[in-house]
């Protein structure tokens, strides 16, 4: 289902190993499992009774990922570290045995369902929603049919680059996304959204320190080709700006917490350093140009790669999941920064000398552990957190502005916005959809939860097919 033929993608000095490789080791096999699933990325999973029979119908039914994760922990508030840990091995278990397919709703169904409204056809609505999916796992993404058999024709590119754990290319930030510290600037900000920003001819609707969001923004409407190292610019300011060359190279060094474990003291020698990583134009890593048959893997920051996708869905896809992310690691990401220079010796940046090098912090609640824990209340709860209302927010403006910037239906004339039915919000009524979509998301049962956005999608504004065929409305739950 999801792929990674690269362990050396973790970085991870050989001299760690050995301080979580008992506890987390189940999590370890997970990331490495050729099969398996991102485990805690997603909420709603499809469970095949008996894979194996050789006649029959295999009848699917939709639950909960957390029920295999956290079988000891039913409500989020009483979710520990335990129940995260353990449950990695249930889950990992279950999708090489059990033929676990899973998905994101906030990542995938409701980007597609926004994408569907919004006029996008098929083709390049699940192009948004899959590649903001793949962006959350190990390679890429591969849809499945009703019965847990891969659509090969409906697949990802192999989206390595950007894999959480991979440190040398960047792809932690991706996930937890620093934004741009300047002297005397606070030491935590929120990521907020002001379309006058557009109106007044911005770039982006976020202010000019989320530097690293505008970068990507620019580039998924079509307005730069190319991608930075890390999205460090020649003009932080300016997200069109040019990207560092071989004549004017910076360096970095990445401050982040173990990987596994959320302490105090997991800084100093047992961070990962990548002490003096060269920003230049082309990726030092191990991706590569993706090749014509879209198979190889290929970083995001790559320039052929970034240039052959840039202004189309799959970039759209890559730069929604980067910016929910955004907000919805915001205990790690509102206090995580990118800056110039400070003396290193300190565990938080003081001293900062403008036009040096640049130096990524990320705080301790970044930690893996921390962020899976984070995941479990954004949907099939009574109540949405502000990030999750936030996340859909966003990304329907956002999709609503992409149509509009690349007048898409100008190239797509066959193509139209969904015409709501009686009852149903009207497109620019955005809290109200949103309202609608989070309600739907609320469900607790994953097969309430899944029938809900079919009834918005199918009911409420005509949209066919939904995801494969629109068989996947027939899922029952168990």
């Amino acid at each position: 289902m999801f792929h990674n033929s690269r362990s050396s993608h973790l970085n991870i000095p050989s001299s760690s190993w050995l301080s979580f490789i008992g506890a987390s080791a189940l999590i370890v096999a997970s990331v490495f499992a050729p099969s398996a699933a991102h485990a805690f990325s997603e909420d709603i999973c499809f469970h095949y009774v008996d894979p194996q029979a050789k006649s029959g119908d295999v009848i699917p039914y939709a639950f909960n990922c957390w029920n295999v994760q956290c079988t000891d922990s039913p409500k989020p508030e009483n979710a520990p570290a335990g129940c995260v840990v353990k449950g990695t091995g249930r889950y990992l278990k279950a999708t090489i045995e059990k033929g676990l397919h899973a998905r994101n709703t906030l990542h995938f169904d409701s980007l597609f369902l926004f994408s569907r409204m919004l006029g996008l056809s098929f083709d390049d609505a699940f192009d948004t929603a899959a590649y903001s999916e793949a962006t959350d796992l190990v390679g890429g993404y591969v849809n499945t049919d009703q019965y847990g058999k891969a659509m090969t024709a409906r697949k990802t590119d192999n989206l390595q680059g950007i894999t959480r754990l991979n440190t040398q290319t960047g792809g932690y930030s991706y996930h937890f996304v620093p934004w741009l510290r300047t002297e005397g600037h606070a030491l935590s900000t929120s990521l907020t959204y002001d379309k006058a920003y557009l109106r007044h001819g911005q770039t982006s609707p976020y202010a000019n320190s989320e530097a690293l969001i505008n970068h990507l923004r620019v580039w998924a409407f079509g307005r730069r080709q190319t991608l930075c190292d890390f999205g460090l610019m020649k003009d932080q300011n300016n997200p069109l700006s040019a990207c560092f060359t071989e004549d004017d190279k910076k360096t970095i060094f990445v401050s982040i917490p173990y990987v596994f474990i959320d302490c105090d003291k997991c800084r100093g020698e047992n961070t990962f350093k990548v002490a003096w990583q060269k920003i230049s134009p082309t990726n030092a890593g191990t991706c590569t140009d993706i090749d014509s048959d879209n198979t190889a893997e290929v970083c995001v920051y790559d320039p052929d790669y970034a240039a052959k996708i840039h202004g189309t869905a799959k970039s759209l896809g890559i730069y929604l999941h980067v910016m929910a992310d955004r907000l919805s690691h915001d205990h790690c990401t509102n206090p995580a920064f990118i800056t110039e220079g400070w003396d290193r010796k300190q565990p938080v940046p003081e001293k900062m000398t403008p036009g040096t090098d640049y130096s990524v912090w990320f705080p301790d609640s970044c930690g893996t552990i921390n962020h899976m824990e984070k995941h479990y209340p954004e949907t099939g709860h009574k109540k949405l957190p502000l990030r999750s209302v936030k996340t859909l927010a966003f990304s329907y403006l956002e999709i609503q502005d992409w149509v509009k910037a690349s007048k898409y239906f100008a190239s797509h004339p066959q193509q139209r916005a969904a015409t709501p039915r009686p009852g149903y919000p009207k497109l620019h009524e955005t809290q109200k959809i949103v309202q609608m979509v989070g309600n739907a998301l609320k469900q607790a049962d994953a097969g309430d939860r899944n029938k809900a956005l079919c009834e918005i999608a199918l009911n409420g504004y005509g949209i066919t097919p939904w995801h494969d065929g629109s068989t996947d409305c027939k899922y029952p739950a168990k």
